[in-house]
């Protein structure tokens, strides 16, 4: 298709979602629904799409033990599942992007907000759009994630056409959700990891050297004496520098012979 046609197909599109919409206002019907815009999706200032939470307490040591902990209890359920003859639920992709989706830079550990596009994902695995998909999918379905569809209005619309597009999903954790679809087991198992980082961690910071305290503030030196008794002591070690002394009875210098 040469560009011209492209630009021509683009018009008659925009044509007719003009006088579809125009036709349904006159009708007193609203539009229908934006087109590639997933159900249950929400505006990403809606109430409903605020589902990010902070692992742990948000810092970097504790959300780092808390990734350790989950990615642990997933592989040890993937494992666990095989050894009963079934198929590994997470298997080795699952895994890996459960890594890939807490450990990157888009996961903001103080407010838990975990929000990477597919193509990030991507990047950061190595595998294709499909294999990520399938994986977030697995990963959803035994409750180690949960996610919510966003969507985000489009500035410039096209007379008729959408008003909306679709955006990255906003990811999250939640225990309860481990819990229902994974299991208790998996859930206290996670819970069991975290109590043993969590004593490490406190274990480290009392065996960690403290300084030393600072050494006391060396006195201030003391000013010089003014008293007469000094002033007459300099200015008797200025007569002597200068080859003579002052007379005892008076003050003057004796006659020279």
């Amino acid at each position: 298709m040469s560009r011209a046609q492209y630009n021509s197909a683009q018009q008659t599109r925009a044509t007719r979602a003009l006088v579809r919409s125009t036709g349904a206002r006159l009708a007193g019907r609203e539009r229908g629904r934006d087109r590639a815009i997933h159900r249950d999706s929400y505006d990403v200032h809606d109430s409903r799409a605020q589902v990010s939470q902070r692992l742990a307490d948000g810092s970097e040591a504790a959300t780092h033990a808390y990734v350790d902990a989950l990615v642990k209890t997933a592989r040890e359920f993937d494992l666990f599942e095989r050894g009963k003859g079934k198929a590994r639920p997470l298997k080795d992709t699952g895994i890996v992007v459960l890594e890939a989706l807490l450990r990157h830079h888009w996961h903001e550990f103080k407010t838990g907000r975990i929000d990477p596009a597919i193509s990030q994902l991507m990047k950061a695995t190595g595998y294709v759009r499909q294999t990520i998909v399938d994986a977030l999918a697995r990963l959803e379905r035994h409750g180690f994630i949960g996610w919510v569809r966003r969507t985000i209005r489009i500035s410039d619309p096209v007379p008729g056409g959408p008003i909306r597009q679709q955006t990255n999903n906003s990811y999250f954790v939640d225990e309860t959700r481990i819990a229902s679809r994974a299991g208790r087991n998996v859930r206290d198992r996670l819970r069991q990891l975290l109590a043993r980082a969590k004593a490490r961690m406190v274990l480290r910071a009392k065996q960690r050297p403290t300084a030393p305290p600072p050494p006391p503030p060396s006195p201030a030196p003391r000013p010089a004496a003014t008293t007469g008794l000094a002033a007459a002591l300099a200015a008797l070690g200025a007569a002597v520098d200068r080859g003579s002394g002052p007379s005892l009875d008076n003050g003057l210098s004796p006659p020279s012979e």
